[in-house]
């Protein structure tokens, strides 16, 4: 899910360098959008059409992707009305339109939600409002929905921003849901890659810090209370030296990286030191909260 109103600062990164005549190395500072900025995200639509993870690995099971989607269900009713925040390309909503009245899916990337609207035409799914929307464009965060309107918010690997505004927006006993990235461990091989392809740089890198403590700061500041939380730390098994690399440069225009084949040396040794038989182990990390709107 696409961040709104990010308020990340460009990181400077520092590529590889060149040796002048010499010999001496220069090394020249290049700015990148730090992942999961608004920036990121509008370079991310250019590299690849629609929000999603382009490499291929295997998750383990109880991942919280399947709990989200049962926690959600299992508060739909068919007279509600969902607002799901930074909707990507609008696979959620598009799955969740069966069961209620009317879903309003907003994202700030104009891409997305072209994407979007496009696939709920083929779909001919009449009862979602895919809106191009930056909740963050001004100080005070607003959702693009009226006072006492919904019945549900919903968001999967979106910002938290959103909650200043839930109280104004939910109707009386609306819940709020949310699957998090969670903060995850830095892997001991990120410093044997190009510092722009350390982990801790990468789109796939969550942040560092309490995702729930987060979470319970915001819902303060908001006048609301978390009422339950649940955390999942599964591994994801990167067998394909090839998806791995496909991961490390997820968001990166091909003119801004190495090659998979100039890397392919380096990959390899952290396979060789770091891995196992079954390839690379990364850590899949979520934390998944609802709280209520007080009747």
């Amino acid at each position: 899910m696409s961040v709104q109103g990010s308020r990340d600062e460009d990181l400077l990164v520092r590529p590889l360098g060149s040796s002048s005549r010499d010999g001496a190395q220069i090394m020249a500072e290049l700015t990148i959008p730090r992942a999961h900025s608004n920036d990121w995200y509008d370079q991310l639509a250019g590299v690849q059409p629609g929000y999603y993870y382009p490499w291929k690995s295997v998750v383990g099971g109880r991942n919280g992707e399947d709990a989200f989607i049962d926690l959600v269900r299992s508060h739909l009713r068919p007279d509600a009305c969902v607002l799901e925040v930074g909707c990507g390309h609008g696979d959620l909503a598009l799955e969740l339109a069966p069961y209620c009245q009317q879903i309003i899916a907003y994202d700030r990337v104009p891409a997305y939600i072209d994407i979007a609207q496009g696939n709920m035409a083929r779909k001919n799914i009449r009862n979602i409002e895919f809106i191009c929307f930056d909740t963050g464009a001004d100080d005070a965060v607003t959702l693009p929905v009226l006072d006492q309107s919904v019945d549900m918010i919903i968001g999967r690997r979106a910002p938290l921003h959103w909650i200043e505004d839930a109280r104004r927006v939910c109707r009386p006993g609306a819940v709020l849901l949310q699957l998090c990235p969670m903060e995850e461990p830095i892997p001991a091989w990120s410093s044997k890659l190009p510092h722009k392809l350390h982990y801790e740089n990468s789109g796939r890198h969550t942040g560092h810090g309490s995702i729930q403590q987060s979470v319970e700061n915001r819902l303060h500041q908001a006048g609301l209370t978390l009422h339950s939380g649940w955390s999942f730390d599964v591994p994801e098994i990167f067998s394909d030296q090839q998806e791995f690399y496909r991961m490390l440069t997820w968001g990166l225009p091909a003119s801004e990286v190495s090659s998979f084949e100039d890397l392919a040396p380096r990959i390899k040794h952290i396979y060789a030191r770091y891995g196992d038989a079954d390839g690379m182990t990364l850590r899949h990390c979520r934390f998944l909260w609802q709280a209520f709107i007080k009747e």
